[in-house]
């Protein structure tokens, strides 16, 4: 294993950054822009500021802002105290903020007051209507009774809210919380302690919260920059990846932020604003999704091919420039990463880093450039190191050989502490092993290859959702009888998420009204693109009366494409 060389905390981490790379750029979003020594100085100012609040090791502080370097600023600052950071979906409808506000128990709340189409004091106040009227650092919230305050950043006047200056004016008005009193608090932070909960879709009806330590985020995200992930010193890495996802924290903010690059948030996200990018600020990689750097280089932003976005691993593109009959990286490290290698790689052969958010991201990868051997083709890559992982029969939980399909389980350095609110015993099995799921085999050279979910767990756009979420709100509408929700695949493991619902008596309710409905009550990549509606005796059931999904998921797909064909 590939370990830092500090104490695997965030506080250290911080500081070794600002050393290492100074005033290097290392988030960028428009006009703000923070080099590494800035960020370490913009998190202490912070950090100061929530201990002079009466915040510290243990506070559970919710982060609910779009992607900037004060996101970057806000986290940082809360873990160098050792608090407990939520980060929160920026696309959470008041009952999903409701839930998560008070099942992860938060003391204080940073959000910004809006984003795109999204007015979050508006959704607050839907979500807590006993919000109106109170004042602001004093609030007794019914269903978040642990609540104290909402520091809002930017400009409001809701009367419950506190502005991002009484952060500066705490620490101001207490000059005991210095330099020295930081420096002790983050000397109490230490790898075994709880750094953040993140908030994902699971198996049930409400979301999971996944907690993570100070150890194993810092490790984890150390290793797979270090040794997987090929962009870094010279980069200047342009990204849509949401912080508040695993795969926007570890395996994008972080990674940049070890491997010294310079992380650009693209907004908008257009092509054509990549295009600017690389014009006018010098950016030379893209992380993000295949589908994404794909529809970028075939977008006619690129019809000129003066530019080029060449994939060189799963998530990482590298911007090259035509240089007399071929095409030269922009980043000459990049160049002499892939030398010898025909480009562009063919897809089929790049491997898929494959994990979850109770891992960190992945647990299976291969390190960039390689790629999948021929004769493996088919296969994500093999275990990272530090990472034990066991095939086993879903039924009788016994351990399968090489080349059996069955669940996966893991085990290892960057697995998470545990479920908020869940005992140990019914998260993990008697050696430590988590049942990720999955259902994969394993091959005699140790490379993994994925062939399904053996829960109903569906992806969506790259996220986990949770059919029985939808369903949850779908039933708890007067006109809904009863209602399912299924994925169809539509190819690299994303879904198109479809609802088949029986309407209640004779009850008059159409698709149009159901989904204006369903998106104002939950994350938008959650809303199915299309409900239909049928009689109790149209759905495929059990003896028991249980609704059989993959029969039901066949029925729906042909609505899909008969209505694709119509259309």
């Amino acid at each position: 294993m590939t370990g830092p060389p500090y104490a695997p905390t965030i506080p250290n981490m911080i500081r070794y950054l600002a050393e290492r790379h100074g005033d290097r750029e290392a988030l960028v979003r428009g006009d703000r822009r923070v080099t590494f020594a800035g960020l370490e100085r913009e998190s202490a100012a912070l950090a100061k500021g929530l201990l002079a609040r009466g915040l510290g090791k243990g506070s559970r502080i919710g982060l609910m802002m779009p992607n900037s370097p004060d996101w970057a600023a806000v986290f940082v600052a809360a873990a160098r105290i050792g608090a407990i950071v939520i980060p929160m979906s920026t696309l959470y409808q008041a009952p999903e903020m409701r839930y998560v506000i008070g099942h992860a128990d938060l003391g204080a709340l940073v959000i910004a007051p809006r984003y795109l189409r999204h007015d979050y004091i508006e959704r607050l106040e839907r979500a807590f209507p006993d919000l109106r009227g109170q004042g602001r650092d004093r609030l007794v919230l019914q269903d978040a009774p642990h609540l104290r305050s909402i520091l809002v950043w930017g400009d409001v006047e809701a009367g419950w809210a506190t502005a991002p200056a009484a952060l500066v004016e705490a620490a101001a008005n207490e000059p005991r919380f210095d330099d020295r009193i930081l420096a002790a608090v983050e000397a109490s932070v230490t790898p075994a302690d709880h750094a953040c909960i993140i908030y994902t879709s699971g198996s049930t009806a409400e979301p999971k919260g996944v907690v993570h330590n100070h150890g194993p985020l810092v490790r984890h995200s150390y290793q797979m920059a270090a040794d997987y992930w090929p962009l870094g010193e010279g980069d200047r890495i342009g990204s849509v990846r949401p912080f508040f996802w695993v795969a926007g924290l570890s395996a994008t903010l972080f990674h940049s932020l070890h491997n010294g690059g310079c992380l650009i948030y693209v907004d908008p996200d257009t092509p054509a604003e990549v295009r600017r990018l690389i014009e006018e600020d010098g950016l030379t990689a893209l992380t993000g999704t295949a589908a994404w750097m794909a529809g970028i280089d075939a977008d006619a932003a690129f019809a000129d091919r003066r530019y080029r976005i060449l994939r060189i691993a799963n998530d990482c593109s590298g911007v090259a420039e035509a240089q007399g009959a071929g095409y030269a990286f922009r980043n000459p490290r990049l160049g002499r990463l892939v030398a010898g290698r025909a480009l562009p790689f063919p897809n089929a052969l790049i491997p898929k880093n494959f994990g979850m958010t109770e891992t960190l991201g992945s647990h299976t990868a291969e390190p960039a450039p390689a790629l999948i051997p021929a004769q493996k083709q088919g296969a994500i890559g093999r275990v990272v190191p530090g990472v034990v992982q066991r095939i086993v029969d879903p039924q009788t939980r016994r351990a399968l050989p090489p080349g059996e399909l069955g669940e996966l389980l893991v085990r290892g350095y960057s697995l998470m502490d545990g479920l908020y609110k869940r005992e140990r015993q019914t998260v993990f099995d008697e050696e430590g092993l988590y049942p990720t799921g999955d259902l994969c085999t394993l091959d005699e050279d140790g490379y993994l290859y994925f062939t399904g979910r053996a829960r109903e767990m569906v992806k969506v756009h790259g996220a986990n959702v949770a059919p029985l979420e939808v369903e949850a709100v779908l039933d708890a509408m007067d006109e809904i009888e009863r209602s399912a929700v299924v994925g169809l695949p539509i190819g690299d493991g994303d879904s198109l998420l479809v609802a088949a619902v029986t309407p209640r008596g004779s009850a008059n309710i159409d698709e149009a009204t159901l989904l204006q409905r369903l998106k104002g009550q939950l994350s938008s990549y959650k809303v199915p693109k299309r409900i239909f509606f049928m009689t109790e005796d149209e759905l495929p059931v059990t003896g028991s009366g249980k609704i059989k999904k993959p029969e039901l998921a066949e029925q729906l797909g042909a609505l899909v494409s008969g209505a694709a064909k119509s259309g």
